[in-house]
Parts: structure tokens; C-alpha cells; sequence
């Protein structure tokens, strides 16, 4: 079994395409909104923090700061204590525990957060341990910033439910910028951790809106960054990765490979990922499954070389298993990179071409073409890409919510028939599909639908659904 960044790279994207329920059996997100008018100024409310409230400095330092035992995490980190903390984040919100949960808003350690969410920049320093370790690197820390994110969530309800709203807002905006900083990394890992905070301090805006009362964020939530997520970096960092686990791929092309190093490469080529990976003894049958792995695709990948411009006499004289693994390496930075170019289109655009790319790489497994163990490595990067714009399309779904409560507000308490009705504001697209989102109006309760993609079935991953109810204007 692999372990490491890999390893936990393929589970938590495994997690992300779970659906938390089976397709056709959604619950409907409910919200019960009053109207609201933007604020004045518009930007009076912002969900993270501005340059004005940044100091000097590296935030990943103060939030690694937060980890040392002096600050209570032994404490909070009992089992019945976390569990408690994690009951009052999931029950309904008429029943949160205030006074159980009124320690919190005095942990030293959340106002350190505080802090850290205020720097000037990020730096986790993994560029150099990626381009050491490669696909052995362990992120045991991505742990933590995902239970600092639940803290956060559990005082955001806290000051929500005291009525302290400018408190919450301040809150979230800690917590949004938290998760922009995890996903701010040379790592797939970290970018899908990034964007599970998000979604645990979106639930705390919506039920914020909510209350009687509550500011309209329609334009705090359109002065957010688009895409919230940058996957660039991330994605030049898998690509660190495989030449750290395997550096003679850097000179392949133009350096002879020693007798060493082929016995080095051959367990790999006959599956035995962890030993490549981490440095393990091979299995015993490995170097028997490489070789004839070898053998069985050198043909096609002599033709392939000479086709490419190659001369016959100089493709012949490299030893075999270079030949393979020059062809191989080739295919994999193709199909790597069909992907990858995916991930700056919209969505509904780069749907169709994941799809098609992902078709390529299942029939090349199955075809055992070049090298298959290659083909391991490639990121599940439809899945991240698809959760990055999840985040997105969430924003959107919240801005045309707040652009209601702000038509309700100028048409006496009255929902819009139809989204074009609301004029007041833009109402904005979904960005998975590139069209409006579907809504329905009647009497004081409405619907807002983001449809899953065309050809899927709707799940809690590739769909939103929501049901508004409008309270009456006092």
C-alpha cells in the first residue's frame, strides 16, 4: 500500500466524489430569508480580510504556531470534548448549545488564527520537501487546519446565535481566508482540503443570512476572488512530484541509462509502486513482471521513436528499457498535460475534454500500453477541477439568494417572478453549466436549482438545491 501525499491525495479526492446521498434522493438546502437592501456603503461587509487589516509576515508560520501544546490542543482534542465541539457544528441551529459553546470565543488559540488569517502572504515551504520527497511527502498538518476550521465554524455559530453579527462576519472571514491559505500550496492535497473549509464556512454564512435582521452580502460575495481556488500551482507541483519518486526521468532522453539504474527502474515497471516510491525492498516476482512488460511493448515503442525523427541506428542502440520508458514518459506527459490544460476553461467547456481524456487514460490501462505503472500517477483531476468550481457555484447560488432579499426589499416583501425580473443588481450564471440557474416562484416560497452537468444524475456533489421561504416585511 502506498503511503504519504499520494495516498492521501486518492482518498480525500474519493471523498470529494462520494455522494453524501444516492443520486435522486437530494435533500433541498431550506432557508427562511427576510429582505434586505445592499448595505452603504456596498463593501461595509467583506468575507476576507483587506490589505488595511493585514500586518507583515508568513502566515503558514503563525498557524503552525497554533499547533504547540501550550495552546489547549491536548484539551480540546479529548474525545468528549471534540465530540461535543463537533455536535454543536451539525445540529440544527435552533439547538446550538450556547452556553456549552460560550468557551469558545475566548480560545487564545482562535485569536492567534485570527492573526495568521491577517498576514500579508503564504509560504508552507513545501516546494523544496516536493521536489525531495516527491509522492512520499507527508502533510500530517493538513489535519490540524481542517480542525481549526471547525473551531472557527462552532464560534461563527456561537456569535450568529448571540445575535453578534459583525462578530460572525469577522469570523468567516478568518475562516475564508484559511482556506484560501491551505489551497495557497504546491499540492493537490492541500488545494481539496482548502476547499472543504470553504464549504464548512459557507454553511455558517447561510445560516447567517438568515437571521432576522442580517446585512445583505450580495456584494461581499461578488467582491470574492474568481475562481476562489487557483489550481496552477498545484497542479506545476504534481508534476514535481513524479521526478522526485523517479529523477532519471528528467534525463531520459538525452543520457544513456547505467545497468544500475534499470535495475533500479524494474520493479517499478512490474507495479511495485511503494518501493519506488518509498524507498522499499521490491517483491520478489517484480523484476520478472517488469522485464516482460518491457519486452512485450519495446516494438511499439521503437516504431514510435523512429516515427517522432529518430534515427534507427541510435533508438537501436539504446538499451531496450530506456526505449520503453522514452515512449512511455511521452504518453504520460500527453495525457497529463490534456488534462491540466483543462483547468483554466470554464467549466462546461472543460467537462467534455476531461471526459474525453479521462476515456484515453482508462483504455491505455487497459490496453497495458508503454508502461502502465506511469499512468498511476496521474491525478483524479477532473474530480479536483470539478470541486473547484463547486465552490464557485456555490458563491453564485448565495449572490442570486442576496439579490432576492435585495429585490424583496424595493418590491414590498414580494419575491421576483423570475430571475430577469431582479434588476437591482446582476444576477449571475452558474458557472458549471454556463447558464442561468433555474428558479421558481410562488407566493412567498421559491426554489433555486444548480442541475447537475448533462448526462449525470443529481447528487450533492454536482448539484444545489434550494428552498426559500421569505419572511413577511415587518
Amino acid at each position: 500500500m502506498r503511503h504519504g501525499l499520494t495516498c492521501l491525495a486518492v482518498l480525500l479526492v474519493a471523498a470529494l466524489a462520494a455522494p453524501a446521498q444516492a443520486p435522486g434522493q437530494m435533500e433541498p438546502i431550506k432557508l427562511t430569508l427576510s429582505p434586505a437592501a445592499a448595505p452603504s456603503p456596498a463593501l461595509k461587509y467583506v468575507l476576507l480580510p483587506e490589505l488595511s487589516d493585514q500586518t507583515p509576515g508568513n502566515a503558514a508560520l503563525e498557524y503552525y504556531r497554533t499547533f504547540a501544546p501550550d495552546w489547549g490542543w491536548g484539551n480540546i482534542r479529548q474525545p468528549k470534548t471534540w465530540e461535543s465541539i463537533t455536535q454543536a457544528l451539525q445540529v440544527p441551529f435552533k439547538d446550538f448549545p450556547r452556553n456549552e459553546m460560550a468557551w469558545i470565543e475566548k480560545l487564545r488559540m482562535l485569536q492567534h488564527v485570527d492573526l495568521a488569517a491577517r498576514r500579508e502572504y503564504v509560504d508552507w515551504g513545501m516546494g523544496e520537501r516536493l521536489r525531495q520527497e516527491g509522492y512520499g511527502l507527508l502533510l500530517h498538518d493538513v489535519q490540524s487546519l481542517r480542525n481549526i476550521a471547525t473551531l472557527l465554524a462552532v464560534r461563527a455559530r456561537l456569535e450568529i446565535a448571540q445575535g453578534r453579527y459583525d462578530k460572525a462576519v469577522h469570523t468567516l472571514q478568518t475562516g475564508l481566508a484559511l482556506a484560501r491559505h491551505t489551497g495557497d500550496a504546491v499540492t493537490l492535497i492541500q488545494e481539496v482540503v482548502g476547499i472543504a473549509i470553504a464549504q464548512v464556512m459557507f454553511n455558517q454564512l447561510e445560516e447567517l443570512i438568515q437571521q432576522p435582521g442580517a446585512p445583505n452580502f450580495y456584494w461581499a460575495l461578488t467582491d470574492l476572488p474568481h475562481p476562489f481556488f487557483d489550481l496552477r500551482k498545484a497542479l506545476q507541483g504534481e508534476k514535481l512530484g513524479l521526478y522526485a519518486a523517479i529523477p532519471e526521468l528528467r534525463t531520459l532522453g538525452t543520457t544513456r541509462l547505467t545497468q544500475e539504474q534499470q535495475q533500479k527502474l524494474l520493479p517499478a515497471l512490474g507495479g511495485d509502486l511503494e518501493a519506488m516510491v518509498d524507498g522499499g525492498k521490491p517483491k520478489r516476482n517484480s523484476h520478472l513482471i517488469g522485464t516482460l512488460l518491457v519486452l512485450r511493448a519495446y516494438p511499439e515503442a521503437k516504431q514510435a521513436l523512429i516515427a517522432e525523427g529518430r534515427k534507427p541506428d541510435e533508438v537501436e542502440a539504446l538499451p531496450v528499457l530506456q526505449v520503453v520508458l522514452i515512449h512511455s514518459w511521452r504518453q504520460y506527459q500527453r495525457l497529463q498535460d490534456d488534462e491540466f490544460k483543462c483547468a483554466s476553461l470554464p467549466y462546461w467547456e472543460a467537462r467534455p475534454l476531461l471526459a474525453q481524456t479521462e476515456e484515453r487514460i482508462v483504455q491505455a490501462r487497459r490496453r497495458l500500453e508503454g508502461m502502465p505503472f506511469l499512468l498511476e500517477f496521474l491525478p483524479a483531476c477532473q474530480k479536483v477541477i470539478a470541486a473547484v468550481v463547486r465552490t464557485d457555484r456555490r458563491i453564485a447560488a448565495l449572490r442570486c439568494i442576496e439579490a432576492i432579499r435585495i429585490y424583496a426589499a424595493a418590491h414590498e416583501g414580494k419575491l421576483p417572478a423570475t430571475l430577469e425580473a431582479i434588476t437591482e443588481v446582476p444576477v449571475p450564471i452558474d458557472p458549471m453549466t454556463g447558464k442561468a440557474f433555474i428558479y421558481h416562484a410562488a407566493g412567498a416560497r421559491a426554489t433555486l436549482i444548480a442541475p447537475p452537468p448533462p448526462g449525470e444524475q443529481a447528487y450533492v456533489g454536482n448539484s444545489l438545491h434550494y428552498e426559500l421561504t421569505l419572511r413577511p416585511p415587518k
